[in-house]
């Protein structure tokens, strides 16, 4: 499947892909690039953002066909494939983030290094009843989905009034598409004995104040993978990439 993507050519010292979250688009990673930018290149290596299927600039998903983890980490290999890349950096924020060990899982040879942001764990998540009625509502109400997607980024009144109704605009989409298999998903995934067989260096990190994802899950899923570290953010939500972009940028360019 041939995804939408925009890339930043020659900023970074490999190729990085970015894979953006839950309900979420490449929207969600323009600050992260303008702070690169502004920072000046480090090598010959693009920045490459990519929407999942169904998501941002991609077509609509029919929401009675569901889909797979393994199915969006596959999408992205043939990404990279395609685009020849080997030694590729990769960083996924929270169900994003599950998406790239899925695909360090499945074909380990093309990575480089990770990071993993406020990363859904191995095991998924469980809500609660009320979560889950709130996803239906969301494939509803935009309003809702706005009071949603925005209650997962720290001081989320400080971003500029016009991104934060792109990102609502693409949450809304996606929730009236892929929020059923994305629930699918989050209920049913267990990686945890797949990624002992990771290797791939991997910085996880993981904000102190995230609402979304407990803290009690990426320290487990540093201490299952044989090689990564991690990293808890003091002043940070769920969402450190719009939050604070140029000390995430910072901290991606002393890992890549």
């Amino acid at each position: 499947m041939d995804l939408h993507q925009t890339e930043y050519p020659q900023l970074a010292k490999q190729d990085v892909l970015f894979i953006h979250g839950n309900l979420a688009s490449t929207v969600w990673w323009e600050p992260t690039a303008a702070a690169w930018k502004a920072r000046g290149p480090q090598g010959r290596g693009a920045l490459i953002t990519a929407d999942w299927r169904g998501c941002g600039k991609n077509p609509k998903w029919p929401i009675d066909k569901p889909f797979s983890l393994q199915e969006l980490a596959e999408d992205f290999l043939a990404l990279l494939r395609k685009r020849g890349t080997a030694n590729v950096g990769v960083v996924g924020h929270s169900l994003g983030g599950l998406i790239a060990l899925q695909m360090m899982i499945l074909d380990p040879r093309l990575f480089s290094r990770a990071v993993l942001l406020d990363p859904v764990g191995a095991k998924g998540v469980v809500f609660d009843d009320s979560m889950y009625e709130a996803f239906r509502l969301m494939a509803r109400d935009r309003e809702m989905t706005k009071a949603v997607i925005l209650g997962t980024v720290r001081n989320s009144d400080q971003l500029d009034s016009q991104f934060a109704e792109r990102l609502t605009d693409d949450a809304f989409k996606a929730a009236q598409g892929i929020g059923a298999s994305v629930l699918g998903i989050l209920k049913t995934v267990n990686l945890v004995e797949a990624t002992r067989t990771v290797k791939v260096p991997t910085l996880i990190l993981h904000g102190h104040h995230d609402q979304v994802i407990p803290l009690s899950d990426s320290h487990h899923l540093a201490s299952t993978m044989v090689n990564a570290q991690l990293q808890v953010l003091p002043n940070a939500g769920h969402c450190w990439n719009v939050e604070n972009p140029g000390a995430f940028v910072d901290s991606l360019r002393n890992w890549f």
